[in-house]
């Protein structure tokens, strides 16, 4: 997540260039779309629209993982986090999920896990400075695990947050993400669930940077399972920080991409599915991008993925609306 902390605005703006300029040679990279006609047969056969009971065929999936990554292409669209709260609580009901992490400071987040364990505190006003996380479905998710541990006889769900937006090093940032969960996981031994930005949770976008999801990987292999969120158009909520670190929000309608994955997808059958990323589908081995909102709203406004090595599946939602915030 890109969310802007009390860092200097020179040390802000050189780490805001030194990944812009990431980004951008890694766009350069990436091979034009073939839009074939054994991909467009593949993606037929094997979408499952959003609307049909497709947890049932995640579950299958998920046969002993240990760490499932929930992506996004933006930290500001509603039907991201609506998705998220059913497949959530679908997984903990269901599949004994028992740790939520989020992108977010670890000592901010441990205010809101207090309150799902005890009621310690007022929601509203520990949300207060969540900032891009400080949106009604979160805020109705933290109030159903509150109540899920309230009833519960068995072990009580915590949320925890896995990041350090001190460190100014955006190359080391993802590692020491990692190690952060990594550290708990291992203390817990629990099923983890994991929320994140697409950039973030990438296995592995290469030539020189190795995100979260990449260190994911290399310690739990198959244990660890990610899954991208994309969206074709709409709007998207998106934070400015002044030089005095105030937040204003605003409302941003999305650029329509051409000629990359995620226009491939806006053609299918649904507008909004579920798909796996198998090794030997069409996908594998083919570079191009899908889209990518920073929380700041900087160009490039798409990320270059290997589709079917960086993510083990995708949720695609052609229309999106921006996030609710919370009042």
């Amino acid at each position: 997540m890109e969310m802007v902390t009390k860092l200097h605005l020179k040390d802000k703006n050189m780490i805001r260039l030194t990944y812009t300029a990431l980004l951008l040679l890694l766009f350069l990279g990436v091979q034009a779309q073939k839009n074939t006609p054994e991909i467009q047969n593949w993606l037929s056969q094997n979408i499952v629209d959003l609307k049909s009971d497709y947890f049932k065929q995640l579950d299958a999936r998920l046969e002993g993982n240990e760490v499932l990554g929930l992506a996004e292409s933006s930290h500001g669209t509603e039907e991201f986090f609506r998705e998220k709260n059913s497949m959530i609580k679908h997984l903990i009901t269901n599949r004994n999920y028992e740790q939520i992490g989020l992108e977010f400071p670890a000592q901010w987040v441990e205010k809101v896990n207090q309150y799902v364990l005890s009621g310690t505190g007022n929601l509203n006003e520990i949300m207060a400075d969540f900032r891009l996380y400080k949106t009604q479905s979160l805020y109705d998710l933290f109030e159903w695990i509150k109540a899920y541990n309230a009833k519960t006889k068995g072990k009580k769900i915590e949320v925890f947050g896995f990041d350090d937006l001190t460190n100014s090093n955006y190359l080391t940032r993802d590692s020491l993400m990692a190690q952060s969960l990594i550290d708990r996981q291992t203390k817990a031994k629990g099923k983890f669930i994991v929320w994140g930005h697409n950039v973030h949770l990438s296995k592995d976008t290469t030539q020189g940077y190795k995100p979260f999801g990449h260190f994911l990987a290399k310690r739990y292999g198959q244990k660890f399972f990610n899954i991208a969120f994309d969206t074709y158009q709409g709007t998207v909520t998106v934070i400015s920080v002044d030089e005095y670190n105030a937040a204003t929000f605003t409302k941003h309608s999305l650029d329509v991409p051409k000629d990359n994955f995620t226009a491939l997808f806006a053609t299918q059958k649904f507008d909004n599915f579920f798909v796996y990323l198998t090794k030997n589908s069409p996908f594998s081995g083919l570079k191009n991008t899908i889209s990518h909102i920073n929380s700041d709203l900087r160009k490039p406004y798409e990320i270059p993925v290997n589709l079917a090595y960086d993510f083990d599946a995708l949720i695609f939602i052609k229309n999106t609306t921006p996030s609710v915030m919370l009042k």
